[in-house]
């Protein structure tokens, strides 16, 4: 799907599957939709994400200001560290969303970095799937929204 000249992708997190190889390595945001998810997960995706690269990161869902946090933690800590972790040559941006339509509408138009152009968002669902339906008929009706423009 694109949106506001960027891809759309969602990809639904799976400890049994590889969802790392459907994320982009350059110019991409991250809307992670989080619900219930343990800690231990989290602490992974977080690493992960800041390994491909991301530019900026939306949470939303039950979870979205608690690993906002994290995630700001996470990036502070490789900032510091002695050698250096690794991180991007440009500064992580991080939102949190209380409001799970609008989360996801800021992220397709209103995000914006200054070091890098966005062209894909990706939607991580971490929620085992309980979102998935609610997040395709916010993209439909965002989509179909658009399209009467």
């Amino acid at each position: 799907m694109r949106i506001n000249e960027r891809e759309i992708w969602l990809v639904q997190y799976n400890t049994e599957k590889n969802w790392l190889k459907e994320l982009p390595s350059q110019n991409w945001l991250c809307i992670l939709c989080v619900e219930e998810t343990p800690r231990r997960y989290l602490d992974e995706v977080l690493a992960k994400i800041i390994n491909q690269d991301v530019c900026y990161v939306c949470t939303i869902g039950a979870q979205c200001e608690f690993v906002h946090d994290l995630l700001d933690e996470e990036i502070c800590y490789r900032e510091v560290e002695e050698p250096p972790l690794c991180l991007p040559k440009y500064d992580i941006i991080t939102t949190w969303h209380n409001d799970f339509d609008e989360g996801i509408w800021f992220a397709i138009f209103a995000a914006y970095a200054d070091a890098v152009e966005i062209k894909t968002v990706i939607i991580l669902d971490m929620t085992a799937g309980k979102e998935q339906e609610r997040i395709k008929e916010i993209l439909n009706g965002i989509e179909n929204e658009n399209m009467n423009t």
